[in-house]
């Protein structure tokens, strides 16, 4: 046993610096000037309009819950392991030498630690870039509780949107990011495992078409707030979906969220792991 996690933590760590060292990460910082534009500069322009200092949580809860964000986040991230898990007819050997447990345990950790650096980076970066002048504490800013007060006027406006009554009203701060940093994981483990059955059925192509189809449905489902959005990872990973404005029963309790996370995840996970031990090295992409 100890063998086998030396050896998968040995293939996610190549696999790993492969995927740091691949130009297309630049996507990623590319993705992070895109989010201080439509998140970041917005929210500061507000606290600076109240007076009030911003929270630097703030900025990385509004990332997680936005609705373009949303569609622009996982849709970078698929892009960005879309060779992901590498599989050529010149992989036999390397897998036949670590074994196909290895290397099956070794992609599930790569996918783990790419999904962690990936959004990690972007809330880090997020909350760099508005630290300065910004409270760092674990409670919700004046300027985010008060804005809507001070300016009723802009109350259905997209500065507005970016941290709803939804959030502040119904969770604490710190609830609200862990949620949003947990749930939004879990989304992109779920289309990571997506992707990962379709190219072990050596159908890679149809694999990142039905991630993005995924992306898109959700987006769709999300937008018109239709009851079918509990259907696709999106919905269950924006927290403020889950509330209404003021009242205290939730809409969708949280909790079944994460249920449907793993539900689909453990489904995915003994899926894939059954069809790894049956693949034929033989016969993959090229």
């Amino acid at each position: 046993m100890l063998k086998v996690i030396r050896k998968s933590f040995g293939v996610a760590r190549t696999e790993l610096l492969n995927w740091l060292h691949n130009p297309r990460i630049m996507l990623m910082f590319m993705l992070v000037i895109v989010i201080y534009t439509l998140a970041v500069e917005p929210l500061i322009q507000r606290a600076e309009k109240t007076d009030m200092p911003l929270n630097v949580f703030e900025p990385m809860i509004a990332v997680g819950n936005s609705g373009l964000l949303a569609l622009l986040m996982p849709s970078v991230f698929m892009v960005l392991i879309s060779d992901y898990p590498p599989i050529k007819q010149n992989s036999m050997l390397y897998v036949i030498r670590i074994g196909k447990k290895s290397w099956f345990y070794g992609q599930l950790l790569f996918a783990f630690f790419s999904i962690v650096i990936f959004i990690g980076g972007i809330f880090l970066i997020v909350g760099f870039t508005c630290a300065n002048g910004s409270n760092i504490d674990l409670k919700w800013s004046e300027s985010t509780r008060k804005f809507i007060f001070l300016f009723p006027e802009e109350a259905n406006s997209f500065v507005a949107q970016l941290l709803p009554s939804n959030l502040y009203n119904q969770l604490s701060l710190s609830q609200a990011l862990s949620h949003t940093f947990v749930l939004l994981a879990l989304y992109f483990f779920t289309l990571a495992l997506v992707l990962m059955l379709f190219v072990i059925l050596n159908k890679r192509s149809i694999g990142l078409l039905v991630t993005f189809l995924i992306i898109l449905c959700g987006v769709v489902t999300c937008s018109v707030k239709s009851p079918l959005m509990w259907c696709f990872p999106m919905g269950n990973s924006i927290i403020w979906l889950h509330y209404t404005e003021i009242m205290k029963e939730p809409i969708y309790p949280i909790w079944c969220s994460y249920l449907y996370f793993i539900v689909i995840i453990t489904v995915l996970l003994t899926t894939n792991r059954l069809l790894v031990k049956k693949i034929n090295f033989d016969k993959t992409e090229e």
